[in-house]
């Protein structure tokens, strides 16, 4: 069992002439679609007449597939999608329950349009208007990443409200600029209304086809069961291996991850702006309380110094003006200069070192007796 697994079938496209590389991918064997429940379809009594061209046989009340037929027109609609790949991009549908998280996994890993919510009326056949609106959807993304400048709390809500009911319906169409070369769709009967724009706008149709559904609404039907989990994966799988190798689902996946970056480094940018106000607004509150209670501050590097009160500044004031006059009452004999020096100044009718305040250098050297020496001792002893 495990080497018939292994065993693959390789498709290759038709090489145009125009064409330097060609897109290939790869066809499982009939036992992988049997142990994946591929070949299960509806009951009996359900069944759309269309599909008896695909039905192998009736077991248990229960119509069963051809896998054969199922096979080759797999491999027929896998060669238009990998044609497609490098011209356009592609858009998966599956709103089922069943399907609804392998498709967003996948289309987000190989850069595919992904609708898995439900189908937005109007996507294709009013294209600017939804495309306005997920333009919109970005924007507000922004807005809200960069701190909601601009806007009041009571806005702020409304707007990430809005954003969530919109990223419900527009999350896998972001950057959708032009409509997708192909459709792909997992349950024709549940996606109907997306059958019936494509048709419309002329989008190609790929679409797994159970027993209930009509054959004639895609333009590449692929019987299968379109219910079963393990179906279901198989089937996306093989439709990701061939969007994967076109250069626009590589763009695709790069422009939402620098989206995403973008939003993430938005994001920072407003936490580390917010984090400076607050800490300036507490910074102003300390600032206002010392005010309030008769302190002047002194703001230096985001630290609030706090003075004391003026009438301590008063008595500061005083006790140095008080000390200051001290030391000038002192007398000539206090400041330790020699004999004859002392005696030069006394003589001059300089007592105290009040006297000698104020006095410059060349008012000192007119002093008889004093020379430079004496000057620069004198000037020394008073400083």
């Amino acid at each position: 069992m495990e080497k018939t697994k292994k065993v693959l079938s390789k498709v290759e496209t038709p090489k145009a002439k125009t064409e330097k590389k060609s897109f290939t991918t790869e066809i499982p064997e009939l036992l992988v679609f049997l142990q994946a429940g591929a070949h299960f379809g509806h009951k009996h009594s359900a069944w759309n007449p269309k599909m008896k061209k695909y039905i192998y046989e009736v077991r248990n009340g229960i119509h069963i597939i051809d896998i054969v037929k199922s096979r080759k027109l797999l491999s027929n609609a896998l060669k238009a999608l990998c044609d497609a790949t490098d011209k356009g991009n592609v858009l998966i549908v599956g709103t089922k329950g069943q399907a609804a998280g392998i498709i967003e996994k996948m289309a987000s890993e190989v850069g595919a349009f992904y609708i898995t919510k439900r189908w937005p009326g109007g996507l294709f056949t009013n294209f600017e208007a939804i495309k306005n609106s997920v333009q919109t959807l970005v924007k507000m993304e922004e807005k809200l990443a960069s701190g909601g400048e601009g806007l009041v709390k009571k806005e702020v809500l409304l707007m990430e409200k809005n954003v969530e009911r919109l990223n419900k319906i527009y999350e896998g169409i972001k950057f959708m600029d032009e409509l997708p070369r192909f459709l792909i769709v997992i349950d024709s009967m549940v996606e109907k209304n997306a059958i019936n724009e494509a048709k419309i706008a002329g989008v190609q149709v790929i679409g797994l086809i159970d027993t209930n559904c009509d054959p004639d609404l895609v333009d590449y039907p692929i019987p299968a069961n379109d219910d079963s989990i393990k179906s279901i994966n198989l089937f996306v799988n093989l439709f990701a291996n061939a969007i994967k190798q076109g250069k626009k689902s590589e763009s695709l996946v790069a422009l939402r991850k620098n989206h995403n970056a973008n939003l993430e480094s938005m994001k920072m940018r407003s936490a580390q702006e917010k984090e400076r106000q607050e800490k300036m607004e507490e910074d102003e509150r300390l600032r206002m309380k010392a005010m309030r209670e008769g302190k002047a501050t002194v703001a230096t590097t985001g630290v609030v110094r706090v003075l004391k009160r003026e009438k301590n500044l008063d008595e500061e004031f005083a006790a140095a003006e008080a000390v200051k006059a001290e030391v000038n009452s002192k007398k000539i004999e206090d400041l330790g200069l020699s004999v004859r020096i002392e005696k030069a100044l006394l003589e001059s009718g300089l007592t105290t070192v009040d006297d000698l305040a104020g006095k410059s250098k060349e008012d000192l050297l007119t002093i008889k007796g004093v020379g430079e020496r004496a000057v620069e001792e004198i000037l020394k002893a008073i400083k």
